[in-house]
């Protein structure tokens, strides 16, 4: 029985050094938390925008203001990441840039420019109504392509983030604001909980 629980500690070993070699796992739940609560600020700055409305097609008149805020949440959603995961590769004693964080990072960032290239043309053609979805479905997509080359669990993040598009695609635009505070906000703050105590801490 003893030489049996070796055994498997040594497979269970061995498949967590392979995992390390082949996966980027320096991702920290968090980053995920904050990047919740950064995007329920901008949403709470765009719902000010927009007179306290959740319809993104009264755009119109703020629209430089609201692309600015959906810039800045992105780019510091990003830079928080890529901060705290470096932080945790250093605890671990693990190289932070690496071929495994290069493909992940390219697998997830492809979708999202080409979402950014649909988004604007998106504004250029006055389509405002979409924007929240189309926003929701690229993220989404991003998540699940990156998905093969971190956690597992981040794959139904992304489903997750792909559903809350697809509804959003059916509901007037008066709720598309809320839809995209609950995929951005909500949503990563629920799965950057549990990501913390299920997998982080364990």
């Amino acid at each position: 029985m003893e030489n049996n629980n070796e055994a498997l500690k040594t497979v269970r070993d061995i498949k967590s050094m392979m995992e390390k070699s082949s996966r980027f796992t320096s991702f920290s739940g968090t980053s995920a938390i904050l990047i919740g609560t950064i995007a329920l600020a901008g949403a709470a700055m765009v719902r000010s925008m927009l007179h306290d409305t959740f319809d993104l097609s009264m755009a119109t008149s703020s629209l430089s203001k609201l692309i600015a805020v959906g810039v800045a949440v992105f780019v510091l959603s990003l830079a928080i990441v890529l901060f705290f995961s470096a932080q945790k590769a250093r605890k671990a004693g693990q190289q932070f840039v690496s071929k495994q964080m290069w493909r992940t990072l390219f697998n997830f960032l492809l979708p999202l420019f080409i979402g950014g290239l649909f988004c604007a043309s998106l504004i250029a053609g006055g389509e405002y109504r979409l924007l929240s979805p189309a926003m929701l479905l690229f993220y989404g997509l991003a998540l699940v392509n990156a998905s093969k080359y971190t956690y597992g669990s981040i794959f139904w993040l992304g489903c997750t983030e792909l559903l809350t598009g697809i509804f959003s695609l059916f509901v007037p635009s008066d709720y598309a604001l809320l839809f995209w505070t609950i995929g951005f906000g909500w949503v990563h703050i629920v799965y950057g909980i549990y990501f913390y105590f299920a997998v982080e801490r364990r």
